[in-house]
């Protein structure tokens, strides 16, 4: 029973890994990087941010947070983040669905940023 659990241990830690890794190759893939980052801002809000915001604004529906990600990567967006900016994010019509799935599903999964302790 020990090496039954184990083993799914293994391969679910594997999996959350190679999840990060293709979701990470799909945003250089994407260019997704060049605004994005997981925490901090680049030239758009970070993906942590854009999960909490939305994640509060549907009071918690992982659901409706998915739905909405997956709408705004395939159609664009403009002016709902730094307005004084009118920053626009394109539309990527290009992205496969599985694709999308691995993106919106990592999104999704962040978990708040580790806090530094004093004096790190």
């Amino acid at each position: 029973m020990k090496k039954i659990l184990a083993v799914v241990l293994t391969v679910a830690v594997c999996a959350y890994g190679a999840d990060t890794e293709e979701a990470k190759k799909l945003f250089r893939k994407y260019g997704c990087d060049g605004c994005h980052s997981d925490y901090g801002v680049v030239a758009g809000p970070p993906f942590y941010a854009v999960k909490e915001k939305y994640l509060k604004q549907f009071n918690g529906d992982e659901k409706a947070l998915k739905d909405y990600l997956y709408q705004t990567i395939r159609k664009g967006s403009s002016g709902k983040w730094f307005k004084f900016l009118d920053m626009k994010m394109p539309s990527h019509p290009q992205i496969k669905e599985e694709e999308m799935k691995v993106i919106v599903d990592y999104i999704a999964s962040l978990k708040p940023p580790e806090k530094k302790k004093k004096g790190q």
